[in-house]
């Protein structure tokens, strides 16, 4: 049975359901009404289906002029002339493929223009750096990620091998993992370090033809082939050409990328770009959870087709003339079957340390994967949509200019800035949350419903329901001491 919650007063079933992640929903749904703005209805819809949570949201939690946002100038900054090491010499950065946050509070960034990872502190201090270009022990041939597991173990993915290392930078081990006999590429790695998710592209469009590639996801154990398939989804927007006797996918302009899937503490995030909802799957590859919203893609306008033909020349100009694959990656419009009329809803999936999942809004200005074919980065102001670890929509946040998330942790963001000279620093933004009236008198209207419900459904459990009452007013207090704190301290 599905409970729909409105700020108007009228729910759409009789009953108020208390049990697990309802009692989360309700007072998200509850605490939207208590700030003031009922002049427009939100609700949320939860339901099981086969053991299967899935949550609707029609809006967002959030109010225009309620919700998260960066602060102004960052806490810590890495790089350039920012940072230096416990010596006292500068740290330079160069095609950093990855940043996360230990456990600890400190940072570790892989750093792929040396082929290296370095640990810094909380204040962003250098403390150790290892690996290195080289085929050996401990040496990286190149770095395309970086995960933190097992603690605060470092794994670093170089194509198609992972690279453990302990966090005082003592190599621990590499292994390859395998579906079918053939070595894929690994997507994330479990919490203790033993498994990696793997990623295999088992179908393509017929050649011709535009369409999804179909692709495996599973968690696959380093000291054996033992594999628990996760999900078969498709992800990739390519266009199937015959080249070189063969047949190979082409991405298109405004397609979808390979790319909108996450891990963190073995669970595993996907979904396409083009369909507003997520699946969460947990450990062992059951799909728990259905998160889908009321999403709006932006269509392609004749400025976006204009500015990929003035790119497309430039490439041309830029690009070996002798090469054949030269005008086949970068094509003219109307050579394609299908130019897509609207661009993705989000291009790009994270998991934040309290269980919460971002989306990153597919950037106004940007032309999917073909914005890698072009010289120089592509560099946006990144826009992300974030709903909570029960799957309530919360709103957007939109992060400073020229700013790529990796990492959210707590009230910190993680990521790295790029200047006008394209010169890169990693940077650490808090995150300044709703004000703390609202959240207290939210959460205490949340409470007190959901008190006065379960005391006329069961009257003998008055004492649950008080336990519930006291818990929805503590934790937003607490909760808005903490904003209060770091406003103040920004």
């Amino acid at each position: 049975m599905g409970v729909r919650r409105g700020c108007s007063g009228h729910p759409a079933q009789r009953g108020l359901r208390l049990p697990g992640a309802s009692l989360t929903l309700a007072a998200a749904a509850l605490a939207g009404c208590a700030s003031g703005d009922e002049t427009e209805a939100r609700s949320i819809t939860e339901r099981d289906s086969a053991a299967i949570r899935i949550v609707e949201n029609a809006a967002p939690a959030w109010d225009a002029d309620r919700g998260w946002r960066a602060a102004p100038t960052p806490e810590v900054v890495i790089g350039a002339s920012s940072s230096s090491t416990e010596d006292g010499d500068e740290v330079s950065l160069y095609r950093v493929e990855g940043a996360r946050f230990l456990p600890d509070g400190g940072i570790v960034v892989a750093n792929a223009g040396t082929s290296e990872v370095m640990v810094f502190d909380t204040a962003g201090t250098l403390v150790r750096r290892f690996g290195g270009e080289g085929e050996g022990p401990g040496e990286l041939r190149s770095i395309v990620g970086i995960d933190v597991c097992g603690g605060d173990s470092i794994a670093v993915h170089s194509r198609l091998t992972l690279h453990v290392f302990e966090r005082d930078g003592t190599f621990a081990r590499r292994a390859q993992f395998r579906l079918g006999g053939q070595p894929v590429p690994v997507q994330g790695v479990s919490g203790s370090c033993g498994r990696a998710l793997v990623q295999q592209r088992t179908r393509m469009p017929a050649v011709g033809r535009q369409g999804f590639t179909e692709d495996v996801f599973a968690w696959v154990d380093s000291f054996a082939e033992a594999v628990d398939t996760v999900a078969t989804t498709g992800l990739l927007e390519v266009w199937t050409r015959a080249f070189d006797g063969g047949a190979r996918p082409w991405v298109i302009p405004w397609g979808t990328s390979g790319g909108t899937h996450a891990t963190g503490n073995d669970r595993f995030v996907v979904g396409n770009g083009r369909v507003p909802e997520l699946r969460h799957y947990d450990s062992g590859g059951g799909l728990q959870l259905i998160v889908r919203w009321l999403g709006q893609p932006r269509p392609v306008s004749a400025s976006d087709r204009r500015r990929y033909s003035e790119r497309r020349m430039e490439f041309l100009a830029w690009a070996p003339a002798n090469e054949p694959e030269t005008r086949l990656l970068f094509p003219a419009l109307d050579e394609y079957p299908e130019v897509p009329t609207h661009k993705p809803l989000f291009d790009r999936l994270l998991l934040d340390g309290r269980g919460g999942i971002w989306a990153r809004v597919f950037p106004e200005q940007s032309f999917g994967l073909f914005d890698t074919r072009l010289p120089g980065p592509m560099v946006f102001m990144e826009t992300w949509t974030v709903f909570d670890s029960a799957g309530v929509w919360l709103g957007d946040v939109t992060l400073p200019d020229r700013f790529e998330l990796h990492d959210v942790d707590g009230d910190r963001l993680l990521g790295v800035a790029r200047d006008a000279l394209d010169t890169e620093t990693v940077q650490i933004f808090r995150i300044v949350g709703m004000q703390s009236g609202q959240a207290l008198t939210g959460g205490a209207a949340a409470g007190l419903l959901i008190v006065v419900a379960g005391f006329l459904r069961h009257p003998a459990r008055l004492w649950a329901s008080a336990l519930v009452f006291l818990a929805m007013v503590t934790i937003p207090i607490a909760y808005s001491y903490l904003v209060w704190r770091d406003v103040g301290e920004g």
